[in-house]
């Protein structure tokens, strides 16, 4: 094209001098702004035949057990993938027509029961013994609530004590003695139908964090237990008009919240800690009652039908609050041609884009700068940066302004697109899995027509001369691409810059097949090294590149006169003899497990040692595997380290020290015999 110029969008510098409306900008390209929203993934329903009376609270420790306290007083451990409980404790002094609830700590259930006086008692969760009871605090009895266990063991418990006439928190050492009181800004007016009511939730976060829910009032108190300070979360009720079920720990800034509606409806909203909304999960056909944080999500359980509804964080396509849909809008700085009624030739868009998205492309031309928007004359440009002005009111105002959209185009004509200054308006509509990203733009100018070429009686007739100009640009696009191919051609000689398929040609020429398991960057150095490899061949030095440039790490090559000192030892000779191959026309080639994890990889180094091997020699090619075994092939540095002892932890939570001996002398604890881990047996 001749005196052909063109404004390019490549860099992330490119899309900053633009106007970004609902954007981010990704390594691969421009792309709407994606969001973590939790999503219900698995339902799981619980209903062990051995597990048939009510139950009566439910809790889950740190590392993801769960607990159950049936009205029977039975305490149970749960797993709920498998469907299967099993009874660990029961409180035989308890008397199971009246209230109560439960807490788990490290190694202890804690059961409260309100009967005519309140009761705590410790238990251990394997032998049953008990460790502690408590019914007074400082020679006062209490009204005990609710509680939550800390990670440090200890246990907060919200009570009235008698001379206080208040809500407080209480918090238990793990030997039962007090140590610390929180007060609490709420309604001090408790009444006992509350506590059957289940009017209080109190939901333990990591840190030292916890939130107390009030369902009468529908507010939560966000709590620093190490600080001691505890503020309400937001002013107003959460639940106008419903009902707040139950909360957990939604991280540092907030905490997750069930809700129902009037009408029924369950909805799973995070708050921060002035009780704004922050995120909203996706229940599905949840409902549940409780909520409690995992490993991997949250939570909800029915106690009723007795599911478990999992939901996960999911990354998925954001939807923009203003306009409720998932899009977002780029709008270009003022692109100047220099020159006044300059006619815009196209545009080509480089994009990644699946069936279910799109993105629409609009432009606007003009000799100014400068246009009347509502009474007031502006800069374009000053316009789109004002913060002051919502995105959606600048939408609104330029609305008339734009072309008709080019859909998905990758290679369109600007047509009258007339004017020094050019804006490109472009628009992404993504779905909830996926988005369209932008990879690059061009946009070239002035206009350039075949029709030049063609006699000037062509151009007389507006109508045709529109329609012919169409017509030609088909095919100079496809002549102009194949010049482009053309210009390009020797920088797909270079290793550097070549890729993909060109690679494997380029290396065709020097008679090296390239399999599909070679990644780009070893066929990259595997041809800046063919000439050493080829003048080399059948070398050492040769081998040890090749097989370096394919494992990524040097290899070990012990030919026969390395061997042969340890072959004539008296006292290593039958080992080496196992280690190595010991003919003088045949060498050894060690290489770790970890390049060669599979069969195809093992196949191809061996391909690669017979190509380059020295002619009528063979190869002995060693595997060395991740552990020691005397008389075998250990090497330091390779296969071998030397350190200090270390634990042995299990599942990050316990650990046991290398000089550890598990014994029992009555052999009601022994191994191979009937060792039940965490409920007869456990590792300290």
């Amino acid at each position: 094209m001749s005196g052909a110029q063109f404004f390019s969008f490549r860099q992330a510098s490119d899309w900053d001098r633009g106007a970004s409306f609902h954007l981010e900008r990704r390594a691969e390209g421009l792309s709407i702004v994606r969001e973590q929203v939790h999503r219900q993934l698995a339902r799981r329903y619980f209903n062990p035949p051995q597990l048939s009376s009510p139950i009566m609270d439910t809790v889950v420790d740190r590392s993801g057990r769960w607990y159950m306290l049936d009205e029977k007083g039975i305490f149970w451990r749960a797993d709920l993938s498998s469907n299967h409980a099993e009874a660990i404790t029961t409180w035989n002094g308890a008397q199971w027509d009246s209230w109560a609830r439960m807490a788990v700590t490290e190694d202890m259930v804690i059961v409260l029961q309100q009967g005519e006086t309140s009761m705590l008692q410790a238990m251990s969760a394997d032998s049953s013994q008990i460790k502690w009871e408590r019914d007074s605090w400082l020679g006062e009895p209490f009204l005990g609530i609710t509680m939550a266990a800390a990670d440090d063991n200890s246990l907060w418990l919200l009570a009235s004590i008698a001379s206080a006439s208040r809500l407080q928190l209480l918090q238990i050492g793990a030997t039962g003695r007090e140590q610390a009181v929180i007060e609490l800004p709420i309604d001090n007016q408790i009444y006992i139908a509350d506590i059957f009511q289940e009017r209080f939730e109190l939901s333990m976060g990591p840190d030292g964090r916890c939130w107390l829910l009030d369902r009468t009032t529908a507010q939560v108190v966000a709590i620093d237990l190490i600080g001691g300070v505890a503020v309400l979360a937001g002013e107003e009720p959460l639940a106008a008009g419903g009902e707040l079920l139950s909360i957990c720990d939604g991280g540092p800034d907030g905490f997750w919240a069930l809700l129902r509606s009037a009408e029924g409806a369950h909805r799973l909203l995070r708050y921060g800690l002035l009780g704004e909304q922050l995120e909203r999960a996706q229940l599905g056909n949840g409902k549940g009652a409780k909520i409690m944080s995992s490993r991997h999500g949250i939570d909800l359980w029915d106690a009723q039908e007795r599911c478990l509804y999992s939901m996960q964080p999911v990354s998925e396509t954001a939807s923009w609050g203003e306009f409720g849909r998932r899009l977002g809008v780029w709008i270009s700085p003022a692109l100047d041609s220099g020159q006044s009624e300059t006619e815009w030739h196209k545009i080509e868009v480089d994009a990644l884009a699946v069936s279910d998205t799109q993105y629409n492309i609009r432009y606007y031309a003009s000799d100014e700068q400068e246009l009347v928007i509502g009474l007031s004359r502006v800069r374009l440009d000053d316009y789109l940066a004002d913060d002051s002005v919502s995105a959606s009111d600048k939408l609104s105002a330029l609305a008339g302004l734009w072309s008709r959209p080019l859909r998905d185009a990758e290679d369109a004509l600007l047509f009258e697109a007339k004017g020094r200054y050019l804006w490109i308006y472009l628009e992404l509509v993504g779905s909830e899995h996926h988005a369209p990203t932008i990879r690059s733009m061009k946009v070239h100018f002035p206009r350039d027509s075949y029709l030049r070429y063609l006699p000037a009686i062509y151009e007389h007739q507006p109508s045709s001369r529109d329609f012919l100009s169409r017509y030609l640009s088909l095919y100079q696009t496809m002549l102009e691409e194949m010049d482009r191919k053309i210009a390009d051609m020797p920088r797909s000689l270079e290793p550097s810059q070549a890729s993909g398929e060109s690679l494997r040609w380029l290396l065709g020429w020097i008679g090296i097949e390239a399999e599909d398991f070679w990644t780009e960057t070893q066929l990259r150095q595997l041809l800046l090294h063919a000439p050493t490899l080829h003048t080399m061949r059948g070398t050492r030095l040769a081998m040890e590149l090749l097989l370096t440039i394919f494992t990524g790490e040097k290899p070990i090559i012990l030919e026969y006169e390395q061997v042969r000192p340890l072959r004539e030892n008296p006292e290593l000779g039958e080992v080496s003899d196992q280690l190595y191959a010991a003919d003088p026309h045949t060498f050894n080639v060690l290489v770790k497990a970890e390049h060669v994890e599979t069969d195809v990889k093992r196949a191809a180094v061996q391909q690669l040692i017979d190509a380059f091997k020295p002619v009528f020699s063979q190869c002995k090619l060693v595997i060395l595997q991740p552990w020691v075994y005397m008389d075998l092939h250990s090497y330091l540095g390779m296969n071998t380290v030397l350190s200090e002892p270390t634990l042995l932890t299990l599942d990050g939570q316990k650990s046991m020290p290398h000089h550890t001996i598990t014994i029992d002398t009555g052999h009601d604890n022994r191994m191979d015999r009937h060792t039940r881990l965490e409920l007869d047996s456990r590792l300290e």
